[in-house]
C-alpha cells in the first residue's frame, strides 16, 4: 500500500512534510472495467464531479464473486485519501478499496480537490458529491443506496468524519461548511450514510491557539480571522445523536495528529448516545497505522458488521 501523506496536521503549528511519489496521470476511463487482483472489477477515472484535471475523478472496485450481481444489490463506501488537504491521491488507498470489493462491498475511491488553490469548505463538497454519484449511478454499480459508508484516514479521515457529523445538522449549519448555495436541489437529494470508519483522523480545530496559521493555506486564515471557519470544520463541534455508527482507529504513537483527537471525539459521541467505536494500535505512529494490516482488517469488519443489512 502506497504512503497516502505529503504533509500531515501538527497542533504544534507545524507542517511535516514527507517524501510522496507523484500520483499517475489520468486514463482514459474504462468503461467496461479492468479485472484486478481476484474478484474485483475497478472501473478508472470515472468523473464524478464537474471539477477539472484529477479532482473529480473516481475509481470503483466491484466485486466479482457474487452470484448475480445484477440481482444483488451490494453495499457502497466512498473512500477518501489523506495528504493533509493539500495531497495525495485516490491511489493510495487502492489496498484498502480492493479488500472491500473482494469481500462484496463496492469501493468508490475519490479525488478531491486540493489546498492551497481550493479551500475549506471546497473538499467537503467533494466527498458529498462523491455520494451523490454513487446514488446516481446505484443501477449501474448494483449499488443499496440504503447501505451507504465513509472512510478516511488522516485528511480523508476528517473529511468523512465531518460529512457524516454534519448530515442531520439544519442547512444553515451544513451551508456553514459548504459552496453550495441554500436553495441548491443537491441538498435533498443527499443519500443517508450508514456508517463512517476514519483512520487517524483531526477532529476539533476549535483548540488551536488564536493567532496559530498552521491551517491557514486550508482554512484561510487563522481561529483569530476565521472562527467560525474553525467550528464549521471540527467535526467534534457537529456531533449529535443523529449520527451514524462510527469507528475511530488511531496509533497510540501518532506524533502528527495526536490520539487525543481520535479520543475526545469518541467521547463527545459516546455522550451523545451515538454507536462508536474506538480501536487503538498499540506502540504505532501516523504513517505504521495506515500501512498496518490491522487497520485494514478493522476498516473491513466494521463495515461488514454494520452495512449486512438494513439498518
Amino acid at each position: 500500500m502506497a504512503c497516502c501523506m505529503a504533509a500531515v496536521w501538527l497542533p504544534q503549528g507545524q507542517i511535516a512534510r514527507a517524501v510522496e511519489p507523484e500520483a499517475p496521470s489520468p486514463a482514459a476511463s474504462s468503461t467496461d472495467g479492468d479485472v484486478v487482483g481476484t474478484g474485483v472489477k475497478v472501473y478508472r477515472n470515472e468523473r464524478f464531479s464537474d471539477q477539472a484535471g484529477r479532482a473529480g475523478l473516481c475509481d470503483v472496485y466491484c466485486p466479482l464473486n457474487n452470484a448475480s450481481l445484477a440481482e444483488a444489490k451490494l453495499p457502497a463506501v466512498i473512500v477518501v485519501h489523506g495528504g493533509a488537504w493539500l495531497s495525495g491521491d485516490k491511489w493510495t488507498l487502492e489496498g484498502y478499496s480492493r479488500n472491500l470489493a473482494q469481500n462484496g462491498i463496492v469501493a468508490i475511491t475519490i479525488n478531491y480537490r486540493l489546498a492551497p488553490l481550493h479551500k475549506f469548505p471546497a473538499q467537503v463538497d467533494d466527498v458529498r458529491s462523491g455520494l451523490l454519484w454513487a446514488k446516481r449511478n446505484a443501477e449501474r454499480f448494483s449499488i443499496d443506496v440504503d447501505r451507504l459508508g465513509l472512510f478516511g484516514y488522516s485528511a480523508g479521515g476528517h473529511l468523512s468524519a465531518l460529512v457524516a457529523s454534519l448530515a442531520d445538522e439544519s442547512l444553515a449549519v451544513c451551508a456553514a461548511a459548504s459552496l453550495w448555495e441554500h436553495s441548491d436541489a443537491r441538498w435533498s437529494e443527499l443519500p443517508k450514510v450508514r456508517a463512517v470508519c476514519a483512520g487517524g483522523p483531526p477532529c476539533d480545530f476549535r483548540t488551536f491557539q488564536p493567532d496559530n496559521t498552521t491551517l491557514a493555506y486550508f482554512l484561510g486564515g487563522s481561529r483569530r480571522e476565521k472562527p467560525e471557519v474553525y467550528i464549521a470544520a471540527s467535526p467534534a463541534a457537529h456531533v449529535s445523536p443523529g449520527d451514524p455508527v462510527t469507528q475511530l482507529i488511531h496509533g497510540d504513537s501518532d506524533l502528527l495528529v495526536p490520539l487525543a483527537e481520535s479520543q475526545r471525539f469518541h467521547e463527545l459521541q459516546l455522550q451523545a448516545g451515538i454507536d462508536t467505536r474506538f480501536e487503538i494500535l498499540s506502540e504505532q505512529g501516523h504513517m505504521t497505522t495506515f500501512l498496518s494490516p490491522k487497520t485494514n482488517a478493522k476498516v473491513l469488519e466494521f463495515f461488514q458488521e454494520v452495512l449486512d443489512s438494513k439498518r
